[in-house]
């Protein structure tokens, strides 16, 4: 396995947004490593690669950050704060401001791969998203249908970031044609763009040119389940 393909690429934008929330971080200086295990970011590494842009911000880190530091997401990545508004609020299932509205999403701690295939599971899962009713049939998805996973990974960047979350559609599993899929393969799960090739099987293409094996055909349905379509991961896929 490369080490490489699980690391998002950092890049200047990066180096902007851990500039500004090392100025806000300055203004507090709490202790990175408690801060990091308070507020779900990781260890005292992990809060200092962020803030030095050693490390990409994910939306798990900057959610971190900006209660942690009692900031709005915005004031330090504006690119991260753009793809949180896509969301009509983020908040536990239990208290949802209108329930008529509002539909609660599962947001598993299972990481789906974009990079060669490693799951990360841990014990429990992340509180739910909370989308609202009419953007989940906006783009299909009927009740119980929705699940939300985070991306690990390169292979598909720049459309889906190490790291990003991503809505997946479990009701459209069939429709095989050159648009995302979250599938598991031989106990594995990815994300890749999947396409049915008639008589030869099923061709996944990663979005990142850069990034090998770039394509690959499976022929043998033993162990390859499509959990479903990916639909959102900050935009419109």
């Amino acid at each position: 396995m490369e080490k490489g393909s699980r690391k998002a690429i950092v890049t200047d934008l990066h180096r902007q947004e851990a500039q500004a929330l090392r100025e806000i971080w300055d203004r507090h200086k709490p202790n990175q490593a408690e801060f990091g295990r308070e507020f779900g970011i990781g260890g005292q590494t992990a809060v200092s690669n962020f803030l030095r842009g050693k490390s990409a911000l994910s939306m798990k880190a900057a959610t971190g950050f900006a209660t942690g530091l009692g900031c709005d997401i915005g004031e330090f990545s504006p690119r991260l704060a753009r793809e949180a508004s896509h969301i009509a609020e983020v908040v536990a299932a239990s208290d949802p401001s209108n329930p008529s509205e509002f539909v609660p999403v599962r947001r598993v701690d299972v990481r789906f791969s974009n990079g060669h295939g490693k799951v990360i599971y841990t014990e429990d899962d992340h509180p739910p998203l909370v989308f609202r009713r009419d953007f989940l049939n906006s783009v299909g998805i009927r009740n119980g249908d929705a699940v939300v996973v985070e991306a690990e990974g390169v292979s598909n960047e720049p459309k889906i970031m190490d790291g990003s979350a991503v809505l997946v559609n479990r009701g459209d599993r069939e429709r095989l044609a050159g648009d995302f899929f979250a599938f598991r393969v031989d106990g594995e799960l990815m994300i890749k763009r999947l396409e049915r090739i008639d008589g030869v099987g099923i061709l996944a293409t990663a979005e990142n040119s850069s990034f090998r094996p770039k394509s690959r055909i499976y022929t043998k349905a033993e162990d390859f389940e499509i959990i479903g379509r990916a639909v959102w991961v900050g935009s419109l896929l």
